[in-house]
Formats: structure tokens, sequence, C-alpha cells
């Protein structure tokens, strides 16, 4: 699994979105983690979270399945979203 990497969290305060911040963030983490042999992000979102799982669709993860109720926000039970980049050259 050496060749795998887990992304928990991108955020970006609510002023500095839309700046291109996360983008910039997001493509230096990968940067990195190509240039020390990982060949795959993964990460989980939050289902509610819909802004977040189409950032990151546009940055090249796809959801590769759901983890039900893989959180649990106030007595509700929210699926984890589970999404994976290939970042091989």
């Amino acid at each position: 699994m050496a060749h795998r990497a887990t992304l928990v969290m991108v955020y970006v305060r609510r002023e500095l979105r839309g700046t291109g911040v996360a983008k910039r963030l997001l493509n230096t983490v990968a940067d990195h983690a190509r240039e020390i042999g990982i060949r795959q992000m993964e990460l989980a979102v939050s289902a509610d979270n819909p802004a977040a799982i189409r950032f990151y669709n546009r940055e090249g993860f796809a959801e590769v399945g759901r983890i039900p109720g893989g959180l649990l926000h106030e007595g509700r039970e929210i699926d984890d979203v589970i999404m994976v980049r290939r970042i091989a050259d």
C-alpha cells in the first residue's frame, strides 16, 4: 500500500473559496506525492457536501464507493463518498 496516500482534508476559508487556493494546494500535494512514489490519492467526503464533491470531481477524483452512515453528525448518519485520483505519470 506504499503507492497509495489518503488525503484527510482540504479546507479553505470561506473568503478564499473560488480564488483557486484549494486547487493550487491540491496540486502541490499531488506533485509532492508523485515525487515520493505515490500513484494514487484517496479520500472520503461527506455526501452532504456537494460543493466538495464537485471540486474533487473537477480535480480528477472519481467516486469509487460509499460507506453508508460513515459519519455520525448530531445523531444523523451521513454517507462517506470514497473518491480516488490516479497521479502516476
